[in-house]
């Protein structure tokens, strides 16, 4: 193995960090040079609806799906009692009508 001063001049300077860091930026500068060069866009004026819903969305979704499957919920139990209530007038009427109708029969 040679002393540290024996090594030649040339591989001393091309291990330095300050040579590295050189070629690096050498090499990202001859990249971007390759790339289109696309000129800088204006910025856009917030958009305050655009602000509220990137906050809010989520919290707003969620309360109208929350309100959607409760009313569908609310609305098909009242159905269902409706058609029962319905259901139980037509055999109330039913068994009126059976009962009249045996009355008359007895009444032949």
């Amino acid at each position: 193995m040679r002393p540290l001063g024996s090594t030649p001049l040339l591989l001393r300077l091309s291990q330095s960090p300050i040579l590295r860091q050189s070629h690096v930026v050498r090499q990202s500068i001859r990249n971007s040079s390759n790339a289109s060069y696309q000129p800088p866009t204006p910025p856009t004026p917030s958009n305050p609806h655009r602000a509220f819903y990137q906050s809010f969305g989520r919290p707003v979704a969620k309360v109208f799906l929350g309100a959607l499957l409760t009313y569908q919920a609310i609305y098909w139990s009242w159905l269902k009692l409706e058609s029962l209530e319905i259901k139980e007038d037509k055999n109330e009427e039913i068994r009126m009508l059976e009962g009249e109708l045996k009355t008359l029969r007895a009444g032949e």
